[in-house]
């Protein structure tokens, strides 16, 4: 009798735990909880999306000291752009691939940070395909890729988000409908997602509006038009921020019925004479300076997303965003004025970022040339030392923090597991299994190192 006792209550031991892992793989944290612990975050831009070959336009494979620096830097949060049809035979992502892409996101991970793994342009196979004629093979593909990426990575813990998409082009013509098509494609994402279960079943998800546009995106994808979800407020929204496109991106002379020039200068410090075609809100069509840029337009943009997302339960991320430095293109005076304006215009997208309660994702090319908008070094040594300290001390001023300084990192292990355990999370309350609670310490070499608190990364 009491050996039977014991194997009944082992037996309900054993039930009652397994009951507990499920219920609690089942309930990661809510796309709110997810959003308090963003912060501000950095795209590991011109990398991994690169079609083929994530060196291909001039940065190296992401290093440890690199991401461990984005950590150390005050980032909270990462972004990954991903090619992966370009590294796929037969509708099936190459293992080489999606072993590189986990290189990645575990030294992602291992800083401690939130890390958020998207289907980029890859040649705009998703993103210029928002047609009738190419909807179901589109779609077909979309649910393939996201099976298998969701598969590969269904053991991490809840600081991995997954992003459907990048900035899926629509037209100034089409776009109602185009959104449309989108949208299938973004349900087959969360579907696929969900069905291959695990930590799955309730990561937080990013959906993208169609262009990224944040009009657009207001307009005709409003919180009820989101996918359905088995789970819910495990979504969040994705809008992009290059406003004014002139400003912040145009590099060369266009001709849209005028002469439209590059626009280097932002705010109140602006050229006259001839050289006002330069300013940030000169009209080209009216041939005269019109209403100069200002915070203002930056608040009108982001208070959209605020009144149509965030208060009505649905975070948000500025999931790129910049202007390119035109070091280089100006000499002098007019760099500094133009430098003055752009530290300007960084300082006005994380104010009014964190005052309208979105997460700001610094777009980082990693080059450091003209038109730049690189904040830490990729391409020269030392790899991971702070490139651009001051634009790196707005975005921490922004965000409650003090002037950078190096204090180094402490490495966590404890995201993932083999056998699935690792995220028994109850919101609020974190459990591990015992072999799990580690926390190890490393120097730049990546050797384990008992007497280090943190990992000191280069300055």
């Amino acid at each position: 009798m009491l050996k039977q006792h014991i194997r009944v209550a082992a037996l309900c031991s054993a039930f009652s735990f397994a009951l507990v892992s499920n219920s609690f793989a089942a309930d990661l944290p809510t796309a709110n909880e997810m959003f308090a612990k963003m912060g501000f975050g950095i795209n590991i831009g011109n990398t991994m999306e690169v079609p083929g070959n994530p060196t291909g336009w001039g940065n190296k494979f992401p290093t440890e000291a690199y991401i461990d620096s984005v950590k150390a830097a005050g980032f909270s949060t990462i972004r990954i752009p991903c090619a992966w049809d370009s590294h796929a035979s037969n509708g099936v992502i190459n293992k080489s691939w999606m072993d590189s892409v986990q290189t990645v996101v575990d030294m992602c991970m291992r800083a401690g940070l939130v890390t958020v793994l998207n289907i980029h342009w890859d040649g705009g196979w998703l993103e210029e395909n928002l047609k009738d004629a190419k909807k179901d093979e589109v779609n077909a593909k979309q649910k393939s890729y996201w099976t298998q990426i969701a598969t590969h990575f269904k053991n991490y813990n809840e600081n991995l988000l997954f992003a459907s998409a990048n900035e899926p082009a629509t037209t100034d013509d089409n776009y109602k409908h185009e959104t449309e098509i989108l949208m299938v494609y973004h349900q087959s994402f969360v579907d696929a997602v969900r069905a291959t279960g695990g930590n799955n079943a309730s990561r937080t998800l990013v959906i993208q509006g169609p262009s990224t546009s944040i009009d657009r995106t207001s307009e005709v994808m409003p919180v009820s038009k989101l996918p359905k979800d088995v789970i819910a407020s495990r979504l969040m929204v994705e809008v992009h921020f290059y406003d004014p496109y002139t400003y912040t991106l145009l590099n060369d002379v266009v001709d849209w019925g005028a002469q439209v020039y590059p626009q280097y200068y932002w705010g109140d410090d602006l050229a006259t004479g001839a050289d006002i075609v330069h300013n940030c809100g000169y009209n080209a069509w009216a041939g005269a300076m019109g209403d100069k840029c200002t915070s203002a337009q930056i608040q009108d943009q982001f208070g959209k997303m605020k009144t149509n997302f965030v208060d009505k339960g649905v975070p948000v991320i500025i999931g790129e965003f910049g202007a390119n430095d035109r070091v280089g293109v100006l000499t002098g005076d007019n760099y500094a004025k133009h430098r003055k304006g752009r530290l300007a215009y960084y300082d006005a997208v994380m104010k009014l970022a964190k005052q309208n309660k979105v997460v700001p994702i610094a777009w980082d090319t990693g080059h450091e040339g003209e038109n730049n908008m690189t904040i830490i070094r990729r391409q020269s040594a030392p790899d991971g030392s702070v490139f651009d300290k001051d634009v790196l001390n707005i975005m921490r001023h922004a965000y409650g923090l003090t002037d950078y300084v190096n204090n180094g990192i402490t490495h966590v292990e404890n995201f993932k597991t083999d056998d699935g355990t690792i995220s028994i999370f109850k919101r609020n309350r974190p459990v591990q299994s015992r072999s799990l609670r580690t926390s190890r310490t490393y120097d730049l070499l990546g050797k384990q190192n008992p007497q280090a608190r943190v990992v000191k990364v280069k300055k």
